[in-house]
């Protein structure tokens, strides 16, 4: 695992050792499919495929090939595109009522205007000065499921939660999640799994958790 600083903070709530991550994409807020897409680009540049952000989760980056991240990356895209995912919306804010301890993990990077992108997800209630969002897009040379991760490995270790909670569309970001047992055994890993289906609106979470044997013996 590493130790990337600049995604680290202190905790806001030192009452409690329990934080609460959300996804962005698919998990707060789904998005117009023709609006919010990631391109394969070839050795020269030229566009081979367009991916969505389900399917960037699991691919894998042919030699000699880039992404292009400019449409995940514009404050503008995500204001016209995004549509918010309202139950889970509600639910981060319910939880960030009672346990300040609640961040946003994405698999984007940096945005191109962080006051517009503040802007448009305090319409929706999230006060990014209060609610931190953590990009694992800004390290380098790590799949998503890797980067988000190593930063929840690493806010373990320096914030001393005993249960971390992860509600998140990616089955492979969920997995990878709960793999860090082997890293924090002592501490319970609940992986949160939000299926939404944007025709009807309807959303399902399925959790998996990991706790202590000890835990398990009681």
């Amino acid at each position: 695992m590493i130790n990337f600083k600049s995604f680290i903070c202190e905790k806001k709530d030192d009452t409690s050792n329990t934080l609460h991550a959300f996804d962005i994409d698919d998990t707060l807020f789904h998005h117009d499919p023709e609006g919010m897409r990631i391109h394969v680009l070839d050795s020269n540049g030229n566009k081979v495929r367009t991916l969505s952000s389900q399917e960037f989760n699991t691919h894998t980056l042919p030699d000699n090939h880039a992404y292009d991240f400019r449409e995940f990356r514009s404050s503008d895209a995500f204001g016209t595109h995004a549509r918010p995912i309202r139950k889970m919306i509600a639910k981060l804010k319910a939880i960030h009522k009672n346990n300040k301890n609640v961040e946003i993990l994405t698999a984007r990077s940096d945005l191109d205007d962080q006051k517009k992108f503040a802007h448009h997800m305090s319409k929706y209630g999230i006060d990014i000065g209060q609610i931190h969002v953590r990009r694992a897009g800004n390290i380098p040379n790590m799949k998503p499921a890797d980067a988000k991760a190593a930063i929840m490995h690493d806010q373990i270790n320096k914030n001393g939660y005993n249960k971390i909670h992860l509600y998140d569309d990616s089955e492979d970001n969920l997995k990878k999640f709960l793999a860090l047992k082997k890293h924090h055994p002592e501490i319970e890993l609940h992986a949160h799994h939000v299926q939404h289906d944007p025709d009807s609106g309807e959303v399902k979470v399925t959790t998996t958790s990991v706790v202590p044997k000890t835990q398990k013996e009681k």
